[in-house]
């Protein structure tokens, strides 16, 4: 009987040892051995080993006391009575036994540490027992209610009382520090996980004492209630599910057991069971540390487990179990003249129905069956509809009920060469290998973070790389698409609102950030963007949680297969539809310079098309829902139109599909690609429908046909499903060059990239990271060799499309080579690629990631310090921030083994061919208004009033070359995540994940070297050191630590209900900060590096002034703001918490005294270095008279 199917299934339902008389009082799993220890009311306990539940122990441990809680231990077991402690070995042996007067009423035991117990229960004293000693140490006074119930939390000692109150205590002196009033009568249960206390109890209810139906919920951390959650059955007892952050078991008195989620209760499935204890009181529920076993006790001495899995365990990690020496039995001896000796002597082989040795463990293992083969099309076209039912003549030769299968055509070299099939056959997986420049690569990190020098081996162009470490980073192919369509770049970097989740403005950031980026550091190599505020306004918003887009890759969804391919797609659908509804014009002006746009988006050579292309683009007055340039740029418009196939009325409506999916349903056999787009752009259909004239749902006939392209044309390839990846890899099978097939590549040099050597190997192998490597990987011969030059031009995706729009409807695609007039000519400049690692070996088993293959229009690639002679072509593939330039037919060169194409843009080539300087004038539209905008969020009138900087005066905007210093403190929103290594060493597998919490910029000193003053506040007089702007930034993110130490920041500060702090958004600080970088304006601070990457912005590295880098010498380490400032100012700061203004101050007065430094000479300044590192290392980086305390 299945207890929520894939989860618990119930094992088995045993009487304990007297259980016959005495009731279930106490259950306990062993927390190091694989053992369930079940106590009665009768003082006696049993234990049964392994899944299978054998006995192995049982002992009396009191004459007439019932056992109330077991805990083990490393030396055995812990029991308790209502007057005494029992230490038992798990083999039965007694260790001792303690009772003293003050054990009036015990009812709990709790483990404090490896030798230290605290016991409690309806008496004032709580006595904390050394186990060593096997003595009492100490003794607290908890009150006349007492404790009966106890619970570990990391900060708390959590105890509940018969009143129906839990408390909160140091762990050190049980003081109380907290206390929740859950329950008014009594406390039946509670339990503590993480952060939540959840309980369960009785109250009082029209003069009676009734249990609560709802489960009362605590958060510890910020010490309120939280939403009760109502439960099936009266909860009676309840236990959390160790391996989940929130699930628990609650069961009823009478053995309701129900599973739910107390972080999401309305959104998890109901899970609810019936345990058979036929009408027995459930005593005792215990989930074990596993999570993978629970098991519940009743009055009527029956213990009932339940599994999630057939060879489940306790413990993850379980000792040994010692077992009694098996007695020795005399061998069997008989002669062959014996007769005499009874058959029943020699031993049965083993017995059947046990697991033999050489069978397949079952996760390697699945049943499959054979796929019922597509219906014949002569079957579909003699078909006759009624209704909607089909029915067609039984064709010839063919016997009821019954499916034939044609044999599977093969290759001369006996591959199969339909399905997928052929991607897992032997040979195949032989040759199986994906070329460098496509696997997946994970970002190192050092003791200082980044390792910059990494991430410049795998980029040596201009083009910035986008950062894979942020959750939803397989967002980046598709955003470095969007980066490369020149008009759309363009549009939304003069893009601008005032909604603070606004996708269109971080693209716009994003977007500009790609521009600044190149060349940033000092090799000249372009930097690794991060779209992390993009990524944080895209989780913020309904839809894509709806679109299933909220989906990291550790997701377990994303191991399926079709998983990623539909991913990307629906992003893609996502956010153009988001872009092009952000984009919309809101009043007439916005209007008027919307037509603008179009029409400059729309700009085409062919008179013939003008009129298809340009049509309802600028809206009449009476329009008021005019399409936006998004939709113009992609939107491909189409007429629906349906036919009612009883009464012949008709109906239709056009529309714009900015992603359109190709259409591959009974396409079977070899097809081409321009056939494939014809049949997707005109579809026809019969479905039922509702017809108005007829008042029901008839048969209707559905037509969607193409009324006019756009100038870009966005594909989605449709091969998210099994269907759609079988039809991908037939046509690959078809269209390949048979030399690619057998593996040979000819006599040929070597193409853009270096071809694999295939001499001497590399002794890194598959995992060798270093790029243009010249030595050979994997000693397999290669399926498609990474050189192109012997690979046919001719590829299934064409590289080239002449299209047309028929007038009643309809597209005709012909080859390039019969081009017309009339025909549009389109080409393709960017590809979604699916890449699938996971038949490398077992490491990279369910591996897959996305790339994109972009060709790069020109201007883009304008940089002094680089030059690509070889690639005339402009094509490169972006993977993350691993950026190479490849040859035009590598780009459009797809294999079924492990490169399929997902999304495919096609551009107009007057559009695709049109020169994009970065040096073109683009309207950026961040002015100095953003600092008159500035409005607190916080609700409180503190918040409201309390303004601790001085805002911008008209007349003193800084301006180029002004400086002004900053600092930024941030919160932590995911904690880092490291591995140990075999030679144990700590290894950063992902970074903490940082949110700013707090921007601070100050005045500082004038380009022209005269003090900060302005008219405005003449009364002021030098203002250098003021700050201007002091924003705390309010978050709707889930803080895991304040780091208060570091930070400053106290919790609610960024609460906008409870902020007593002038409260802001994150886009209205970091549009004030964009305001001052595009000025030209100066940045002084103290690791300002990390504090723009928090903030993700690029600032040019002639605008950045760290004394983190004035103040160091080469191969030394990085000092510290409080140590600088303590010895060259003489200032002690940062003496409780840290604060943006003082740290922003005292970076502008270091920059001050650097400048005195240098002025008396080179000599005179390394010297003073080099005394603060002699001083640095004599008082270990320690300030004297405060580290010290």
């Amino acid at each position: 009987m299945d207890f929520n199917v894939g989860v618990f299934t119930e094992k088995s339902s045993i009487l304990i040892d007297g259980g016959d008389r005495f009731g279930v009082s106490a259950i306990h799993w062993d927390l190091q051995e694989e053992l369930l220890w079940v106590g009665n009311q009768g003082g006696h306990v049993t234990s049964y080993y392994g899944s299978s539940l054998h006995k192995y122990t049982s002992f009396q441990v009191h004459a007439s006391q019932e056992v109330r809680q077991m805990t083990s231990f490393d030396a055995g077991l812990l029991i308790v009575t209502p007057n005494t402690l029992r230490a038992q070995q798990r083999r039965g042996v007694p260790l001792f036994t303690y009772s003293s007067s003050t054990c009036e009423d015990l009812q709990c035991l709790l483990q404090t540490g490896p030798t230290t117990v605290l016991l409690g229960g309806h008496q004032p004293l709580v006595i904390e027992f050394d186990l060593v000693t096997a003595k009492e140490t100490t003794k607290f006074d908890v009150g006349e209610k007492g404790c009966a119930i106890l619970r570990r939390h990391p900060r708390f000692i959590c105890s509940g009382d018969a009143s129906g109150c839990v408390s909160l205590r140091d762990p050190r002196t049980l003081r109380e520090e907290h206390k929740f009033v859950a329950h008014t009568e009594s406390l039946s249960d509670f339990d503590v996980h993480n952060n939540l206390v959840v309980t369960c109890g009785f109250s009082s209810r029209l003069g009676g004492v009734v249990s609560d139906r709802f489960l009362k919920i605590y958060d510890v951390r910020m010490l309120r209630a939280l939403s009760p959650v109502p439960v099936v059955g009266e909860p009676f007892l309840l236990r959390f599910l160790p391996a989940f952050s929130s699930q628990l078991a609650v069961i009823s008195a009478m053995g309701q057991l129900q599973v739910l989620d107390a972080a999401a209760p309305s959104s998890s499935a109901l899970q609810l069971f019936q345990v058979n204890n036929e009408g027995a009181m459930c005593m005792g529920l215990e989930v074990s540390s596993s999570c993978q076993c629970l098991a519940v006790g009743d009055a009527g001495g029956y213990v009932h487990t339940f599994a999630s899995n057939t060879s489940a365990l306790f413990n993850s990690f379980s000792r040994p179990t010692e077992f009694a020496d098996p007695v020795e039995s005399l061998p069997v001896s008989i002669t062959m003249d014996d007769t005499a000796t009874p058959l029943t002597s020699v031993p049965f082989p083993l017995e059947h129905s046990l697991p033999l040795l050489s069978d397949w463990p079952e996760q390697f293992t699945r049943r499959r069956f054979r796929k019922v083969p597509p219906i014949d099309h002569s079957i579909l076209a003699n078909m006759r509809m009624v209704g909607t039912i089909g029915y067609a003549p039984s064709p010839p030769g063919h016997r009821p009920n019954q499916v034939a299968y044609a044999a599977e055509k093969r290759t001369q070299r006996g591959q199969k060469h339909s399905g997928t099939d052929s991607t897992h056959s032997k040979e195949d997986t032989e040759c199986y290998q994906v070329w460098k420049r496509y696997r997946h690569i994970e970002m190192r990190y050092t003791k200082g973070g980044l390792d910059e020098n990494e991430l410049a081996r795998y980029n040596s162009t201009p083009l910035c790389g986008l950062d894979n470490t942020l959750p939803y980073s397989y967002a980046n192919s598709l955003l470095q698409v969007l980066y490369f369509i020149p008009k759309l770049r363009q549009f939304l970097l003069e893009h601008s609102c005032n909604r603070e989740f606004c996708l269109a403005c971080e693209l716009s950031f994003l977007f500009h950030m790609l521009d600044v980026g190149r060349n940033q550091d000092p090799c000249g190599h372009p930097v690794t963007v991060q779209p992390s505020n993009f990524l944080r306004a895209f989780r913020t918003l309904p839809e894509a949680s709806a679109m299933g887009l909220l989906m990291a890759e550790n997701h377990p969804e994303i191991k399926i297969k079709n998983t990623l391919p539909r991913l990307a797609q629906s992003w893609a659908r996502f956010i153009l539809q988001q872009l092009s509804s952000e984009t919309l014009p809101q009043n007439k002006a916005a209007k008027d310079e919307w037509t603008t746009i179009v029409n400059n988006l729309t700009e085409s050579n062919g008179e013939d098309n003008s009129s298809n292309l340009e049509r309802d683009v600028s809206p009449s007055e009476d329009d008021l829902s005019p399409v936006s340039p998004i939709s113009k740029l992609f939107g491909v418009e189409q007429e629906q139109s349906s036919r009612c196939t009883r009464c012949g009325s008709e109906n239709s409506k056009t529309s714009l599909v900015l992603l359109s999916s190709l259409i591959l349903q009974d396409m079977d056999g070899e097809q081409n690609f321009e056939h494939v787009l014809e049949k997707s752009f005109d579809v026809a259909s019969v479905t039922p429908a509702w017809c108005d004239v007829c008042q029901k749902y008839q048969a209707t006939q559905q037509r969607r046909r193409c009324l006019a392209l756009p100038p870009v044309l966005a594909l989605s390839c449709a091969n998210d499903t099994y269907k759609g990846f079988r039809f991908w890899s037939n046509q690959l099978q078809y269209f390949l060059d048979p030399e690619v097939l057998d593996g040979s590549t000819g006599d040929s040099t070597e193409g853009v990239s270096a071809q694999s050597g295939q001499g001497k190997p590399c002794r890194y192998g598959l995992e060798c990271t270093r790029p243009n490597c010249k030595f050979g990987h994997g000693g397999q011969p290669m399926k498609h060799s990474e050189s192109f030059t012997g690979i046919s031009s001719n590829h299934w995706v064409p590289s080239n499309l002449h299209c047309k729009v028929q007038p009643e409807g309809g597209l005709v695609c012909q080859k390039p080579d019969e081009n017309q007039e009339e025909f549009l000519s389109y080409s393709l400049i960017a590809a979604v690629c699916w890449i699938d690692e996971s038949k490398l070996d077992a490491k990279h088993h369910g591996k897959w990631h996305l790339v994109s293959t972009i060709q790069i229009p020109p201007g883009y690639l304008s940089s002094p310090t680089f030059s690509d002679e070889n690639n005339s072509s402009n094509w490169y593939v972006f993977n993350d921030f691993a950026v190479n330039p490849i040859n035009p037919d590598e780009a459009i060169s797809f294999f079924p083994d492990w490169k399929l194409p997902c999304l495919l843009f096609y551009s107009k080539k007057e559009i695709s061919n049109s020169s994009v300087s970065n040096d073109s004038p683009i309207s950026h539209p961040i002015t100095a208004d953003v600092f008159k905008e500035d409005k607190s969020l916080a609700q409180k009138s503190e918040g409201l009033q309390r303004i601790s900087f001085l805002p911008l005066a008209t007349d003193e905007m800084p301006g180029s070359g002004d400086l002004v210093a900053m600092d930024a403190e941030f919160v932590t929103l995911n904690q880092e995540e490291a591995e140990l290594r075999s030679d144990g060493k700590s290894t950063t597998v992902r970074p903490s994940q940082m949110s700013v919490a707090r921007v601070t910029v100050i005045r500082g000193l004038r380009s022209n070297g005269l003090s900060w003053k302005s008219i405005e506040y003449s009364s002021q007089g030098n203002m250098e050191g003021l700050p201007f702007i002091d924003d705390y930034i309010a978050t709707q993110d889930q803080v895991v630590d304040y780091v208060t130490k570091f930070s400053g920041i106290q919790p609610g500060d960024l609460d906008v209900a409870s902020s007593s702090k002038h409260l802001t958004t994150l886009k209205s600080t970091y549009l004030k900060l964009r305001f001052l970088v595009d000025n030209g304006v100066t940045f002084v601070g103290h690791g300002l590096k990390n504090d723009f990457r928090v903030i993700n912005l690029l600032v040019p590295a002639n605008q950045v002034i760290d004394t983190v880098y004035l103040f160091h010498l080469p191969h030394q380490r990085m000092i510290s703001l409080r140590f600088l400032a303590w010895h060259f100012l003489n200032l002690k700061i940062q003496s409780v918490t840290h604060d943006s203004v003082e740290d922003a101050r005292t970076a502008l007065r270091l920059y001050r005294r650097y400048q005195e430094l240098k002025a008396k000479g080179e000599d005179f300044l390394n010297e003073s270095l080099q005394e603060l590192y002699n001083v640095g290392r004599r008082l270990q980086w320690m300030v004297p008279g405060m580290d010290e305390e």
